[in-house]
């Protein structure tokens, strides 16, 4: 779900559902099937369905589109993204797919699994939380992250970095299964044209192992992305917010 090595790779640089039916679709179903309601309070909330879709640039220039599905309900959240860029020269060609699924639940992420293409170097990323923290395998590698490790597709702010001005993360690489370190800073309310209209946004900025400017809704989901990447602007736009 990672956009923003593309770059990297090629100079250098959010899903068929069957990849989920076998492993994390069961994880999600358990968190967002409806469930017997609590003693002390009514049914359950309806299971909030949404499809993002964002455009991807370089330079300028539109390179790829990316679409995620969210599915939500009482604290949990189920991700299911496809990104894509794509570039044809006479002299020079360079394919990146990137596909997954992620779990959130308490604000972290609870599963994943993400396979990726990158010119047809490919990558398989498989994670699920544990007392120990964030367990992955990529293509058979095992490794661990920290709990609070975020997702660089930055599809959603986490509420712990939504209330600090600063905050130290550890970034996870969703690709690749790597992880880095950076620094959250706030930087302040701004109203964006963007999708249907005029939406008011936070606006963050990230350093450290990643330079990214960010920007979140209201419901803390991604609205647009910016960085630097090997010299060329890479901008991840959101075009339009569909409710099912």
């Amino acid at each position: 779900m990672l956009r923003c090595h593309y770059l990297q790779t090629c100079r250098r640089r959010r899903f068929p559902s069957v990849l989920v039916g076998g492993l994390l679709l069961p994880v999600v179903i358990n968190f967002l099937a409806p469930q017997g309601a609590p003693a002390d309070s009514g049914s359950p909330l309806p299971i909030q369905r949404q499809t993002r879709e964002y455009s991807i640039s370089i330079d300028g220039t539109r390179r790829g589109t990316s679409t995620t599905q969210i599915r939500s309900r009482e604290g949990a959240i189920w991700l299911h993204s496809k990104s894509e860029i794509r570039i044809n020269y006479w002299v020079y060609k360079y394919n990146y797919v990137s596909e997954g699924t992620e779990t959130w639940k308490n604000g972290r992420v609870a599963a994943l699994e993400n396979t990726a293409d990158y010119n047809g170097t490919q990558y398989l990323v498989k994670g699920a939380a544990t007392s120990r923290g964030l367990q992955l395998t990529t293509n058979g590698t095992a490794s661990l992250a920290s709990p609070e490790a975020w997702d660089t597709s930055y599809l959603i702010l986490p509420e712990r970095l939504a209330k600090a001005d600063a905050a130290r993360v550890v970034l996870l690489d969703s690709d690749k299964g790597r992880c880095q370190i950076g620094k959250i800073q706030y930087v302040g309310q701004e109203t964006l044209d963007v999708a249907e209209g005029r939406t008011p946004c936070t606006h963050y900025h990230l350093t450290g192992d990643a330079h990214v400017d960010l920007w979140f809704d209201a419901s803390q989901r991604l609205v647009l992305e910016e960085s630097q990447e090997s010299g060329h602007k890479v901008r991840f736009e959101l075009l339009s917010v569909t409710a099912e």
